[in-house]
């Protein structure tokens, strides 16, 4: 038997086996013998004096991906629930105390959606350039090689399990409060919240998804309830005066800088949109509208809680207070006022927490998928949840509140977030010039990423002033972490893997 092959230069290729003339025994290769193709060994059918046609056409698996299932609505639910945390319960008595007048508290939190509409605005173009799970770590990857996106990715995950960690403990202790369990097993409690919050997005994306929602509803509803009721019970007595000894002139612009250090952080959350850009349904249109919706829809929402604690406060305990909503809360219900602030409270924390955990293990799954990390965690269940990576970041985050080493690593989140988020306009300069053409574009570039990486730079500097220890720990760590990627991370290689199991 004669056996004549040939390929088509397209793929799928395809193999075409004539038999043209009978031989007597078979050869290696021939109908009875076996034939290696593209890898593969099969064996041929035996021919006899019979003129046949073989046609075969392997199937190629396509690349792992996570679903679209996602849209516009989920992705501005899931941003709005990380982003609005109990940092708004805190912050706006730092704020006060820090620029000592009411008009300025509010030009300190404009100044931070602001600042946060720029952010937005660059992360909104690399998402829609690089609709993949993962977010940061990708576009570096896309811009600088491999080893950069190895180093944005892992520090990125890890520092986002401390955030879940601590997240975790946070609503523990809200939980026993309103509860009236033992405020000493907040870390117990809270590793049972990530434990059952994980169960939730184990199931699948939907339901995760839907939890997130109702979540956040409930939140955004119960914080305007507070809005309503401080409307109707205040008597606007923090609107007038000012702190004594309140900043002015030269001083004036220290104080502001203390101030917006402190608001900027209770803005941030934005880029996870980025994170999970493979699951949103038309991404090019979605995604520049979650990224925006959320800032804008956030900054009005701190706005007028500042203006309803202002309405129902006095200035000078708003200065004082390290709860703010706390106070306000007594001074609208009284005896109560516990019981309202720890349901609150937990609603807040709770909707930050499952975001979170849905999140994060997309960081971690792209880094797998791509070779930057074991093959094992990239395997995707039936209900479209990436379930090996959210069962690292959930035994990870467990470990960090059980043993309460989260603390560690969530001072030095401040430096990694000032570096990598500083980074992503210099890949954003380096993929314009590359290739210009984009679903969105950065309006008025490049002066609005040259005013995020302006204002990221100088909050770098002052924490370098601030907290030098820290600050350059960080900076060491991801100095540690850039050689172990050079050690351990090989430039040349693809760019995916598209064989990875899918359960």
């Amino acid at each position: 038997m004669l056996l004549t092959l040939s390929h088509s230069p397209s793929w799928p290729r395809r193999c075409h086996r004539r038999a043209t003339h009978l031989t007597g025994s078979p050869r290696r290769g021939g109908p009875s013998g076996r034939s290696r193709t593209l890898g593969r060994t099969r064996t041929t059918p035996d021919v006899r004096g019979r003129h046949l046609t073989l046609e075969w056409s392997p199937v190629r698996p396509p690349p792992l991906r996570l679903r679209k299932t996602l849209g516009w609505g989920d992705g501005l639910a899931l941003v709005v629930g990380i982003m609005v945390g109990s940092g708004i319960f805190r912050t706006p008595g730092i704020v006060a105390s820090s620029v000592g007048r009411p008009a300025l508290t509010f030009v300190a939190w404009a100044l931070g959606g602001a600042v946060g509409l720029l952010g937005a605005l660059v992360f909104a173009e690399l998402a829609t350039r690089h609709p993949h799970a993962g977010g940061k770590y990708v576009y570096a990857r896309e811009s600088f090689g491999r080893r950069a996106g190895f180093v944005i990715g892992w520090v990125e995950a890890l520092t986002y399990c401390a955030a879940v960690a601590a997240i975790g403990v946070v609503c523990g202790d809200y939980l026993s409060r309103l509860l009236g369990w033992d405020p000493r097993a907040a870390s117990i409690t809270g590793v049972a919240l990530i434990v059952a919050v994980t169960a939730v997005h184990l199931v699948g994306v939907r339901l995760g998804t839907m939890a997130q929602n109702l979540v956040t509803a409930a939140k955004v509803l119960a914080l305007l309830g507070v809005l309503v009721v401080a409307a109707v019970a205040g008597s606007g007595a923090g609107w007038t005066g000012s702190l004594p000894g309140a900043p002015s002139g030269t001083a004036l612009f220290g104080a502001m800088a203390v101030a917006f250090q402190a608001v900027i952080w209770t803005y941030y959350g934005y880029p996870d949109a980025a994170k999970v850009a493979e699951e949103m349904k038309d991404p090019d249109r979605s995604l520049p509208r979650v990224f925006l919706g959320a800032i804008a829809s956030v900054t009005a929402l701190y706005l007028l809680l500042n203006a309803a604690f202002v309405h129902v406060l006095p200035f000078d305990r708003i200065a004082r207070s390290t709860l703010v909503a706390g106070d306000a809360a007594e001074a609208m219900f009284g005896p109560r006022a516990g019981a309202v602030m720890s349901g609150l409270a937990l609603l807040v924390v709770l909707a930050s927490l499952n975001g979170n955990l849905f999140v994060t293990p997309r960081v971690v799954f792209g880094l797998s998928r791509d070779g930057l990390g074991p093959r094992v965690l990239s395997r995707v269940n039936p209900g479209g949840t990436p379930w090996t990576a959210l069962l690292l970041v959930a035994l990870v985050a467990v470990l960090l509140a059980a043993t309460g080493t989260f603390e560690r690593l969530l001072s030095l989140a401040i430096t990694f977030i000032l570096v990598t988020d500083g980074f992503m306009v210099v890949v954003l300069f380096k993929l314009r010039a590359g290739r210009p053409a984009a679903p969105f574009r950065v309006p008025l570039y490049p002066l609005v990423p040259l005013l995020f990486l302006g204002t990221y730079v100088l909050l770098l500097v002052g924490a370098l002033v601030e907290q030098p220890t820290i600050t350059l720990t960080g900076l060491a760590a991801l100095g540690v972490v850039a050689l172990v990627s050079w050690l351990v991370v090989e430039e040349g290689g693809a760019a995916s893997a598209p064989g990875h199991p899918t359960a």
